[in-house]
């Protein structure tokens, strides 16, 4: 048996991630390592007790190299009589009508594909190739990113998932376990040019600091794999207890406002009070940017352990944290239309603000609205040092900026003293924020130092802010 196989006919007995009689739909893109996955599985598949379906996703970003990819997975499956699913997604149109983050949306259409399959033909599982170099960059991102300790115990080897639950296999096997594999058994794969560019930051990590790492340590991937099988039991039993504490310190006042006895609270021990904030971010919120934001549950934090009797916080999506004495009420607040925020700040739309302030983020090769007031400013900056989308919140305890021109971070509430914002003003001025919330912009008041005045030869974005008159 080869060490591929045998890492991952171990690692899938061991860990009990099937039993005899179970259906597996593999996800396939043509690539190295789900076509080493849909290799071995179906060879593997008498001895494992299971039948072996494949499913494939086409985005439609990569034209016909894309559609290659798909002639190939179904080339494979038919000639073995693999039962294979695949669909052609319009992401690009979907891109178009939603403005979001590409990424986001092509895992949101893959999986919600993959889970109308899973139920509709029976499947137990659904099993997908990551391997134990995708864990080193996903711990390595989560941590570079600074996840929430959840975040920073990596990839699941297992989870529940539609009608079943999605497995992991190869989180076992090296990316060199894979090719070797393929070569031995003269497996043929499909290559995405993608990958080997370091516009996105898993490529970054993958071509540059892994490769360190390894220098270091040419077991790298298996202390990493250590590492989060011990994180992720650890992380299971504080989960579990934190479940348990929430449920003696939270209360739901009705489906929109929950009360905190903060007395109840403090007692628990502080990795308790994390995690039940977290808890309570995942009721409030679905975008995981959002729940996994150490500035926001941090902000939370401080407030239940403010000696002020009370205090308030702004958080995003118009939901509001009181802290009244020896409580704390958190709820989704109704909203005038005055103190309104979108979320996020869509490409190529102005998005309206309070106080008759406007923003409009472009590409430098788009054209620029042509309906600014003389007032307007335009700022440049570069979009791999800024991702897109950016968002719009109210400030938050402990907000800070590193100013344009200053170097240097300043608190927000000394900003707005300075610039003699009035009280009734503060809490409700927009100020936007990164997918990592920091603080880059008080439109109105200060820019940060990602932006420029003048376009710089690495820029490709703008950004305006502009102020109607009533």
């Amino acid at each position: 048996m080869e060490q591929l196989e045998q890492k991952a006919y171990q690692y899938m007995k061991y860990y009990h991630l099937c039993n005899e009689g179970d259906r597996l739909l593999v996800a396939c893109s043509g690539g190295a390592d789900s076509m080493a996955l849909l290799h071995f599985l179906y060879k593997e598949k008498d001895r494992l007790g299971v039948t072996v379906a494949a499913i494939h996703v086409n985005h439609m970003l990569r034209g016909e190299d894309a559609e290659r990819d798909r002639q190939f997975v179904e080339a494979f499956c038919q000639e073995r009589d693999i039962p294979v699913y695949a669909i052609d997604i319009p992401i690009p149109e979907i891109l178009q009508r939603e403005k979001g983050n590409l990424q986001a949306i092509c895992r949101r259409e893959r999986y919600r594909y993959f889970e109308k399959i899973m139920i509709e033909s029976s499947s137990t599982h659904l099993v997908v190739a990551h391997h134990a170099d995708d864990q080193v960059e996903s711990v390595i991102m989560a941590l570079t990113r600074g996840s929430s300790a959840s975040g920073i115990t990596g990839i699941k080897r297992e989870r529940p998932f539609a009608n079943g639950h999605l497995i992991r296999p190869f989180l076992s096997v090296t990316k060199n376990d894979i090719h070797t594999y393929l070569q031995r058994n003269e497996q043929a794969y499909r290559e995405d040019s993608s990958n080997k560019k370091d516009s996105y930051t898993r490529n970054r990590i993958r071509h540059h600091v892994v490769p360190l790492l390894a220098g270091e340590n040419p077991r790298v991937a298996d202390a990493f794999r250590q590492y989060t099988e011990k994180a992720q039991a650890d992380e299971d039993l504080l989960q579990s207890l934190a479940q348990e504490a929430f449920h003696e310190v939270v209360a739901i006042i009705n489906e929109d406002s929950w009360r905190i006895c903060i007395k109840a609270f403090q007692n628990k021990p502080l990795a308790l009070q994390r995690r039940i904030i977290l808890l309570l971010l995942k009721y409030l919120y679905k975008d995981t940017t959002i729940v996994q934001s150490y500035t926001l549950w941090n902000s939370i934090l401080e407030l239940t352990s403010s000696t002020a009797g009370n205090a308030t916080l702004h958080l995003p999506k118009g939901v509001v944290a009181i802290r009244q004495y020896d409580e704390l009420i958190i709820k989704k607040k109704q909203i005038s239309s005055v103190e309104k925020l979108p979320l996020m700040v869509t490409l190529n739309t102005w998005t309206n603000l309070t106080n008759n302030l406007r923003v409009y983020i472009g590409k430098l090769s788009d054209e620029r609205p042509s309906d600014t007031t003389p007032s307007a400013k335009t700022y440049f900056f570069q979009i791999e040092q800024v991702p897109l989308p950016l968002y719009v919140r109210t400030r938050m305890n402990g907000d800070r900026i590193n100013l344009l021109g200053l170097n240097q971070h300043k608190r927000i509430s000394r900003i707005f003293i300075d610039e003699k914002v009035p009280m009734a003003l503060r809490d409700e001025w927009p100020v936007i924020v990164t997918q990592e919330d920091e603080v880059i912009a008080l439109p109105g008041l200060r820019i940060g130092n990602c932006f420029s005045y003048c376009e710089r030869s690495t820029d490709d974005a703008f950004f305006i802010v502009d102020q109607q008159t009533l």
